[in-house]
């Protein structure tokens, strides 16, 4: 807090007396201002300034444009905002580059952000036409075969700069397992003081009533030397796995996480914090013919992850532990 000189000018017609009430209560007023100034610089503890470090929004790294950083990538999922970027007339021109219909990009379940001055990133999904059509066990047709692309583009007419398909995101549309759109994040990220990255989630789901699993997976993309670089991929930034009877009886365990970026840095890149949060819940309805009243149970474990980059992406092994669950 900045504490500023502060100057009245008398008025020369004042009574004496007057002037000297003025001083007094002048005075007094300088030194608790003065003392507040005081009382508002103490030092944060030891425990605060590391929980500052691991969430605040913004650092005093700078930017080659002195532009703050943004070191929080997000503070839990409820706080992420998605990219509402979608130019149509430039993914035209983009379908016209890749040599496939229009019609065959999934617009819905696509999405695009500016990477820079020159340059836009698209995760599109597309139909595959010539891909086999597969039965399931109940001799019943999966259906349309959907893939997903990540493209880097040329604003202005189109062209492409760099493209990688992701066979790990590839469904057909009645398979037991599907996926969201991948949802690029409003912001780019900073992976040290000059370099942007894309971040985006893609959701896998079970298609059951009884089998409770849903899985967020977070990545991070930057563009080198016209080459798509997955800096880090396919994160578990939500997970939940359980097990229910469709009604009111069920057991699930919840992973939620939160990420930013650390001060410090491992091979030129800003070390990653990863705050996670287990839950656990168990809830048993009414069952009067066998004795059991309804009932429900909670219970949290928190843990701390830091990942570092190793030259070439933020690797990590994947912990598919559960912490409540047997």
């Amino acid at each position: 807090m900045v504490c500023k000189k502060i100057i009245y000018l008398e008025h020369p017609k004042k009574s004496n007396k007057s002037t000297r009430m003025k001083k007094t209560i002048l005075l007094s007023a300088v030194l608790m201002f003065l003392y507040s100034c005081g009382k508002n610089e103490k030092p944060q503890n030891d425990a605060e300034a590391q929980y500052q470090e691991l969430l605040s929004e913004t650092q005093a790294h700078l930017s080659n444009n002195k532009k703050p950083i943004r070191k929080l990538i997000f503070k839990n999922l409820d706080a992420i905002e998605d990219s509402k970027e979608m130019n149509l007339q430039l993914l035209s021109k983009v379908a016209s580059s890749l040599k496939i219909k229009y019609s065959d990009i999934r617009i819905a379940e696509s999405s695009s952000i500016n990477y820079d001055d020159q340059t836009a990133f698209f995760v599109l999904t597309t139909v595959s036409r010539d891909k086999k059509v597969l039965k399931s066990q109940d001799d019943e047709e999966l259906g349309n075969y959907f893939q997903r692309k990540y493209l880097f583009v040329n604003r202005e007419d189109g062209s492409i700069i760099a493209e990688e398909f992701d066979e790990n995101l590839g469904y057909y549309d009645n398979e037991a397992i599907q996926f969201s759109k991948s949802h690029i994040l409003k912001d780019l990220v900073f992976l040290d003081e000059k370099t942007p990255a894309i971040a985006f989630y893609t959701e896998a789901s079970a298609k059951s009533r009884i089998v409770l699993y849903t899985e967020q997976k977070f990545t991070l993309v930057t563009l080198v030397d016209n080459e798509i670089r997955k800096v880090l991929y396919e994160y578990p930034i939500r997970l939940t796995n359980g097990d229910s009877n469709g009604s009111g009886t069920f057991q699930i365990e919840t992973l939620e996480t939160g990420m930013s970026f650390s001060d410090q840095k491992t091979n030129g890149y800003f070390d990653l914090i990863i705050t996670k949060n287990f839950s656990y819940e168990e809830a048993f309805e009414d069952d009067v013919e066998n004795g059991i009243e309804e009932k429900s149970d909670l219970k949290i474990k928190k843990e701390v992850e830091k990942l570092k980059y190793n030259g070439n992406d933020y690797a990590f092994h994947r912990d598919d532990r559960h912490r409540f669950l047997e």
